[in-house]
């Protein structure tokens, strides 16, 4: 008598569709978890348009044999998020990536760089921050002149720019100061290399560099590299307490701007943007 063959396990309808749920909720978590630690940013993703894609990818495997890879993906994140969030790790990671230079008495003029804007066209916290960190050094008299750079970016098909907002915080400033325009930048190498070229036709060359604490080591050599003396002026974090994160919303801000200068950084030296 030939023996009976087993027969494949056939799942009931409820059963396949629970199981497609519950994959869709673990990659959705998975994503928000992978959104609060940066990641996306990494593959220029600032945004959380990633969530409805996970969710459908992960109902399509929770619904097939290969489920158990949803949670290879979701324990490491969730793990991650608690190390960074609860821990004083990133305080340390985040203290490495800020320089602070001496401010000398005078320099030849203040390069305050951007740090994004939004779709409305006023400048980001962190963009705000170094505008008013230039302008005090400005009223301290440490240079006479202020090069800005000015943002201009695209936005559901109309150009945007932050010239009104800076403006409109210039009206409050009750001290002379000349400012310099650089346009068209898209990131710290092209603001350096538009600010080389405004500083060698006025014969600037010593300059404070002001931006956002974890930006301000990159972007410093990557200002020296283009040629400029450079001292390193990072504007108040008020966004996060720097130094001194405590705060599990503040240690996952700094991890993100953490990240993000990690792998800027190493694109920038294998580009010899920076020694």
């Amino acid at each position: 008598m030939a023996a009976d063959r087993p027969r494949a396990r056939q799942l009931s309808p409820g059963r396949v569709l629970r199981d497609a749920a519950t994959g869709s909720v673990i990659a959705t978590l998975a994503a928000v978890a992978a959104h609060a630690l940066g990641l996306p940013q990494l593959i220029r993703v600032h945004d959380i348009i990633l969530f409805l894609p996970a969710a459908i990818l992960g109902a399509a495997i929770g619904a097939t044999r290969l489920r158990p890879l949803l949670w290879y993906a979701a324990v490491p994140l969730a793990i991650l998020s608690i190390v960074v969030a609860y821990t004083p790790l990133v305080g340390m990671l985040a203290d490495g990536a800020v320089r602070r230079d001496r401010v000398p008495e005078r320099v030849d003029a203040i390069a305050v760089l951007s740090n994004g804007i939004t779709s409305g066209g006023q400048m980001r916290g962190k963009t705000l921050d170094g505008f008013l960190g230039g302008l005090a050094l400005a009223r301290r008299g440490v240079a006479p002149a202020v090069m800005v750079s000015r943002e201009l970016s695209v936005r559901n098909g109309r150009a945007v720019s932050d010239s009104a907002d800076q403006q409109d915080i210039l009206r409050l400033v009750d001290f002379p100061v000349e400012i310099v325009y650089a346009d068209s930048v898209d990131n710290t190498r092209t603001e350096a290399l538009a600010m080389r070229r405004i500083a060698r036709g006025r014969g600037w060359n010593r300059i404070a560099v002001v931006t956002s604490p974890i930006h301000s080591r990159r972007a410093c050599a990557t200002f020296e590299t283009a040629g400029f003396e450079v001292i390193c002026a990072p504007s108040v974090a008020r966004d996060m307490a720097m130094p001194g994160i405590r705060d599990a919303e503040d240690r996952l801000r700094a991890f993100r701007a953490w990240l993000y200068e990690m792998f800027a950084g190493a694109t920038y030296r294998s580009r010899g943007w920076t020694k």
